[in-house]
């Protein structure tokens, strides 16, 4: 009964991730999202160090102070996901004259930063944080670690071949014959009085 119970249990765990990581892959297709995990607690309390987010691309035309948006440094490239603090019209330094349309100059600054940052990024698009998960990142890096996939694979594998293992019928146990201590039973003696055949009978 508990094996059946635990190979339900797993059977169900199964199909579900499988189904999660399907719908996963299609809406991360047909919409360009991307998971990424806050490495840093410049953005706490509301997404702090561990935090799961899901972004998608966006048009920094489009832009409202109050997104958190993910852009790259100029000077070392490195992402950084910061809130829009102000959004303004992008202008070229040397001749003052107006850059595409679509580009915008934005002022981010990290919740949990007293001021905001050094650096003003000139882009025309970039990634806007739609849902974020506390808590969630920290658990996504463990199992993306060769240690963390060995423990998940090894650990399902060896439920599902417990639960799953097939278990002896009691209906087609042996049974072992009980033997009396003294041995087997001897045919019982018998208590007649036959005479020896050549003995004869008197009269």
């Amino acid at each position: 009964m508990i094996r059946r119970v635990i190979g339900t249990a797993v059977t169900a765990v199964i199909v579900v991730a499988a189904l999660t990581l399907a719908v996963w892959f299609v809406f991360a297709w047909s919409t360009g999202a991307t998971l990424i995990t806050f490495r840093t607690g410049s953005m706490a309390p509301s997404m702090p160090q561990g935090t799961l987010a899901v972004s998608l691309p966006a048009q920094a035309s489009e832009l409202k102070p109050g997104d958190v948006v993910t852009v790259h440094r100029a000077f070392d490239g490195q992402p950084v996901t910061h809130r829009v603090v102000e959004v303004r019209e992008a202008a070229n330094a040397q001749s003052n004259a107006p850059l595409q349309p679509a580009q915008r100059e934005l002022v981010l600054q990290g919740d949990d930063n007293a001021m905001p940052d050094g650096e003003l990024y000139v882009v025309s698009e970039v990634r806007i944080v739609t849902l974020a998960f506390p808590g969630f990142g920290a658990g996504l890096q463990l199992m993306q670690s060769p240690l963390g996939l060995g423990v998940l694979l090894l650990g399902a594998g060896g439920l599902t071949v417990w639960a799953f293992w097939p278990k002896r019928d009691s209906s087609e146990a042996e049974i072992d014959e009980v033997v009396p201590a003294g041995g087997p039973p001897t045919a019982p003696e018998s208590t007649g009085s036959a005479l020896p055949a050549s003995e004869a009978v008197r009269t």
